[in-house]
């Protein structure tokens, strides 16, 4: 029963498997049929598509051939429209070249430009295509004359605003060197160039430059004359104010200053003149009273009081002895005034000025690799026009400084203040080299240091003699206000004597903080030791006395000068006892002036001492005795009387020393023979007591005497 079922379901089973491979079939065939009728659908559209692609790939090639020839025709018509304008630009722009540029502004000039730009490139193309055609001559014509309208009318422009700077103006910008504001206050106040005329001159010069035509040579005509007559000009402005500030040019133009109603009589001018000399005379006299300084020439002390009455020659004696009058002084054609060398660092100032005016000027008007070239062709005759006036100044320095003149000093003050301005020349001349202003520094450092030794080897070879009266030489008060003058500049003194060979071995054995002042100390040394031997040289022409009374005064006066100036604390750096020595020759040379009495105390000594009763040769021995104390008393009174000592403590100290010399032998040898019957007339010999020997005493070196 169980198989029964069991053999019924599986026919079941097969029955229903059997029925769906049938289906199975059915739809296979169904499958097949369908996909044999797309594929010849397939088939056909792509059958149809080959015959599309045949038929339509011509007709893209002649396409993409018409829109190349299109192109090239449009190419073709530019380009050759392009050509046109090359051929028609000539007398396009005719009227505009043969008008010339119109300088008044910027834009007028960029027209003008613009037509030279347009010529320029139709001259490349000609040159390029076409280099035998007839318009490119037509157009070489025509730029031609345009560039040369356009140099002329930037030169016009450039001369119309170029004018050389008033030396007013120089002053101003001189004046304000110091201040941080100096370059806007000095280029606004002193340029002559409006904001406008800059601009088109450096649009026209851009241009020029980019053509290869710069315009340096109208820059280098029209500028450099104008800074070199600006510099002239500044150098007579300065000489003619130097001329002005002499009291003599001051006098002179008193005595020639004429009256509109009436001329004045030649006897009017003399009394003028007269007058003039005599107020010139007592403010020269006040001056050297409160100074120490003297004005005028050199006159010995006899012919300054032949001209004076008697009673007021002993005055002017004593007001001219007491100050001496330094040889530079001395009225001479080679002598250097410090306005000389004030003047020549002004005109260095302004050369300083007038270079950073140019350079500012010349920005934007030439290439900047040309602009070095420019500059130190600008200003080539200015720094010659320099370096002739720091020359000159030096080398009448020099001369001075042979003369032993004072003002010889003043071309160190040139030095200072050209070394001052050589960092503002190096800015001022840049990108140009500074080696000609150092060269010329260079070369006034140099003669600074041999007017130096020249000095030394003036007071080597000083000849003038002392004045009668032993009064301070000369070359010692010339000595002082040089070493004076030459201290305000140790800073410049300092190095340049620091490249010297003897100096730098002097220096290395000594040791100080302020080498400058080491380095001047040195020279000072050097100075008054020449000096202290000139004047013991000129000593030798006075008597006794008056040699120790002139070596006196000359020390004393070195002495209270180095004090008085501050001299002496930088000459103890080379010669720390020097304070110590010049009082020591003090002492010996009042020691050798007591001495000097020597010769009229021996007529106060007697042979031998007197007997209770005198006999007749011991009265005869003292008739001898008074009778030549006498008379080499009257000698001494007379010569002494004249000699002249400024300084009144030392006048004082040596009238007690003369006192204490000569009262007490006189004193005692007076009455011994006051109290003995020697002579029957002893009035002739007892001429003098000792209060009149001592009121005498007190009359030497007086000026009131």
């Amino acid at each position: 029963m169980y198989a029964v079922e069991k053999k019924f379901e599986i026919e079941m089973k097969l029955k229903r498997e059997m029925t769906n491979i049938q289906e199975l079939k059915a739809a296979a065939k169904r499958s097949s049929s369908l996909a044999s009728d797309v594929c010849n659908v397939l088939g056909a559209c792509e059958q149809r598509l080959q015959q599309l692609e045949t038929a339509v790939l011509p007709l893209y090639g002649d396409t993409a051939r018409l829109q190349q020839i299109h192109h090239n025709m449009e190419h073709t018509v530019t380009a050759l429209d392009h050509v046109i304008n090359y051929y028609m630009v000539s007398r396009d722009l005719a009227d505009i070249i043969q008008a010339g540029p119109h300088v008044g502004s910027t834009d007028s000039l960029n027209i003008y430009l613009e037509a030279l730009d347009k010529l320029a490139e139709a001259q490349n193309y000609f040159n390029k295509n076409n280099p035998q055609s007839v318009e490119l001559e037509n157009i070489n014509q025509l730029y031609n004359a345009g560039v040369l309208k356009l140099e002329n009318a930037f030169e016009e422009l450039l001369s119309r605003n170029t004018r050389p700077l008033s030396p007013t103006s120089l002053m101003d910008m001189i004046a304000l060197e110091e201040d941080s504001s100096v370059d806007s206050v000095s280029v606004s106040g002193g340029n002559s160039t409006s904001s406008i005329a800059l601009e088109t001159m450096r649009a026209a010069a851009a241009w020029l430059s980019a053509a290869g035509r710069p315009p340096a040579g109208p820059l280098l005509a029209i500028r450099g004359p104008a800074a070199l007559n600006s510099l002239i000009a500044f150098k007579d402005y300065l000489r003619s104010r130097s001329m002005a500030a002499s009291p003599l040019m001051r006098t002179k133009n008193i005595l020639h200053r004429t009256d509109s109603t009436q001329r004045r009589t030649s006897k009017i001018q003399k009394v003028l003149e007269k007058r003039a000399i005599n107020i010139m005379m007592k403010a020269s006299q006040t001056l050297e009273q409160s100074t120490g300084l003297a004005i005028g020439p050199r006159r010995s002390i006899n012919d300054s009081c032949k001209c004076l009455s008697a009673r007021d020659a002993p005055r002017a004696r004593a007001r001219l002895t007491q100050y001496p009058l330094p040889a530079d002084s001395e009225e001479g054609s080679d002598a250097v005034d410090e306005r000389e060398a004030e003047a020549a660092g002004s005109l260095a100032a302004a050369l300083c000025r007038v270079a950073r005016r140019e350079q500012r000027h010349a920005l934007g008007l030439v290439p900047l690799p040309r602009l070095a070239a420019l500059l130190a062709a600008l200003l080539k005759d200015c720094l010659a026009l320099l370096a002739a006036e720091v020359e000159r100044v030096c080398l009448r320095s020099r001369k001075a400084a042979a003369r032993c003149n004072a003002g010889a000093a003043a071309c160190w003050a040139l030095a200072a203040r050209l070394q001052r301005l050589q960092p503002d020349m190096q800015r001022a001349l840049h990108p140009a080299s500074p080696a000609p202003y150092a060269a010329l520094l260079n070369s006034c450092t140099h003669h600074c240091v041999r007017s130096l030794e020249e000095w030394v080897e003036g007071v080597r070879g000083d000849s003038a003699a002392g004045a009668v009266d032993g009064t301070v030489h000369q070359l010692a008060a010339a000595a002082l206000a040089y070493c004076h003058a030459l201290a305000a500049h140790m800073h410049v003194i300092g190095p340049a004597l620091a490249t010297e060979a003897w100096y730098a071995r002097a220096a290395s054995a000594l040791t100080a903080s302020d080498r400058n002042a080491l380095m001047l100390a040195l020279y000072m040394r050097k100075v008054l030791a020449q000096l202290n031997l000139s004047l013991r040289n000129k000593s030798e022409q006075y008597p006794d006395a008056l040699k120790a009374i002139f070596l006196l005064n000359n020390t004393l006066y070195l002495l209270q000068g180095l004090q008085r100036s501050g001299l002496l604390d930088i000459l103890m750096l080379a010669e720390p006892e020097c304070e110590a020595n010049y009082r020591d020759m003090i002492q010996d040379y009042k020691n050798s002036y007591i001495q000097s009495w020597n010769k009229l105390l021996s007529h106060l000594v007697l042979d031998e001492p007197l007997p209770a009763k005198l006999r007749d040769k011991d009265r005869q021995m003292l008739k001898d005795k008074f009778s030549a104390f006498n008379r080499e008393w009257e000698d001494s009174t007379r010569a002494q009387r004249s000699y002249s000592v400024p300084d009144a403590e030392l006048r004082e100290a040596l009238k007690r020393a003369n006192k204490q010399a000569l009262l007490p032998p006189y004193g005692a040898l007076h009455a011994r023979a006051a109290a003995a019957a020697f002579s029957k007339n002893p009035d002739k010999y007892l001429k003098y007591t000792p209060l009149q020997i001592a009121a005498q005493l007190d009359g030497y070196f007086d000026e009131a005497a």
